[in-house]
C-alpha cells in the first residue's frame, strides 16, 4: 500500500468520526428542543410544568436541546474515540512486529 493510499485512508475515517460525532450533536439538539424545548419543560414526555434535569455520577444538567447536544457530543466522542485509539494502537504494533 503506497503512502498516499493510508493518508486518503486515514482522512476518510477521521471524516467519518468527526461526522458521526456532529450527527450526534445535531440530533441531541434537536430531540432537546422537540422534547424539552422553548425554554422550559414542553413537549410529550415532560411531566410537570418544572424544569426536567438529568444527571450522569455527580454531573447534573438542564435537559435542553444545547445540553443535549453536549453531552451527545461527548458520549459518541469518547465511545468512538477509545475504539479509534484503539484500533491506531493495534494498527501501529502491527506494523512494527
Amino acid at each position: 500500500m503506497s503512502e498516499r493510499e493510508e493518508t486518503i485512508g486515514r482522512r476518510v475515517v477521521v471524516w467519518m468520526y468527526v461526522s458521526a460525532v456532529g450527527v450526534a450533536g445535531v440530533f441531541g439538539y434537536v430531540l432537546g428542543e422537540i422534547v424539552y424545548g422553548n425554554g422550559g419543560a414542553t413537549g410529550p414526555l415532560v411531566e410537570g410544568p418544572q424544569p426536567q434535569y438529568g444527571a450522569i455520577g455527580p454531573i447534573t444538567f438542564q435537559l435542553n436541546g444545547p445540553n443535549l447536544a453536549l453531552f451527545g457530543v461527548v458520549a459518541v466522542g469518547l465511545m468512538l474515540g477509545v475504539g479509534l485509539a484503539a484500533i491506531v494502537y493495534v494498527s501501529n504494533r502491527a506494523e512494527t512486529a
